[in-house]
């Protein structure tokens, strides 16, 4: 029931952001309507629609802005003012990133446009197969790597991650964070995605838990406050990225929905493992803050 509760939700609050896109919409206003924190509903949103909610917003309002200009004699000038844009410049730059075509060219031309219908949520009750977590309490911790930030939003935890990721391998600053830590030449390290932006960037760093006080100014080091986490597992015969995006695409898909917790600010880690017995020789685990949602959520 919770599940068919989130939907409902999610789906009246796509409602919400469709009949104030003519006023000012803030995430604020937006989150507190959806029951959820401004964090936790930005990170939902984006997992389940691939748009972050800015991104959603400016593109519905640059549709509804091309239709208004081919189907009506409405001035561009007006037009951009009306969705919320302080000049013509921004409005068409705005405008041909999106159609391909400045405001003014396609009143006149009577050009295509490209659309962006409003987004609905649909009800799914059954899920695959079982997901497997715990919830662990952690105190505050030091973890040291290298980092970036990555500039893609959709999928960059297909490929610009992977990317840096295979970059470190051939400069050897992966296997010179594994000898710092003591540890073979490819032993398995973890990832932290944290600093999230609105924008949907943010940074991605790759290294492990400090296991001395002292580390070389070569790495850059996170300090990761004291957090209750959900921990997802996943299992395999070999490193796969498929495995997880799974595990990322289920907790948010169907985990989220049916729980009582919600996402709270702070890093977000995948760690990999080798050699485990019971299930294989691979296991990697989500590791997500979160917290209890309250009893009005």
């Amino acid at each position: 029931m919770r599940k068919v509760e989130t939907i409902v939700m999610l789906n009246n609050t796509l409602e919400y952001i469709e009949k104030n896109l003519y006023t000012t919409l803030n995430i604020d206003d937006i989150s507190k309507f959806a029951c959820s924190s401004r964090y936790h509903f930005q990170r939902v949103f984006h997992a389940l629609t691939g748009f972050t909610v800015t991104q959603y917003i400016k593109n519905r309002r640059l549709t509804l802005a091309a239709e208004e200009l081919v189907a009506t004699n409405k001035r561009v000038i007006d037009i951009a003012l009306k969705y919320g844009y302080q000049s013509p410049e921004a409005f068409t730059k705005a405008f041909k990133r999106l159609h391909g075509i400045s405001p003014s060219a396609l009143k006149k031309l009577n050009g295509k446009i490209k659309a962006f219908p409003k987004i609905s949520f649909q009800i799914s009750i059954k899920g695959e197969y079982e997901i497997i977590y715990r919830i662990v309490e952690k105190e505050s911790f030091k973890v040291f790597g290298v980092e970036f930030t990555t500039t893609r939003v959709n999928d960059a935890a297909y490929r610009e991650i992977p990317e840096f990721i295979n970059k470190i391998f051939e400069n050897g600053i992966y296997d010179r964070i594994n000898q710092v830590l003591g540890n073979p030449e490819g032993s398995l390290l973890y990832g932290f995605h944290y600093n999230f932006k609105e924008d949907g960037t943010r940074k991605y760093m790759m290294g492990y838990e400090m296991l001395k006080a002292e580390i070389s100014d070569e790495f850059t080091i996170l300090q990761v406050p004291k957090l209750t986490w959900a921990v997802f597992e996943g299992y395999g015969t070999m490193p796969d990225n498929l495995i997880i995006h799974n595990i990322w695409r289920r907790i948010y898909f169907e985990w989220f929905p049916s729980s009582a917790f919600e996402q709270v600010e702070g890093p977000c880690i995948e760690r990999n493992f080798w050699n485990d017995k019971k299930h294989g020789e691979y296991k990697c685990e989500v590791w997500i803050p979160v917290k209890r949602k309250s009893i009005n959520s």
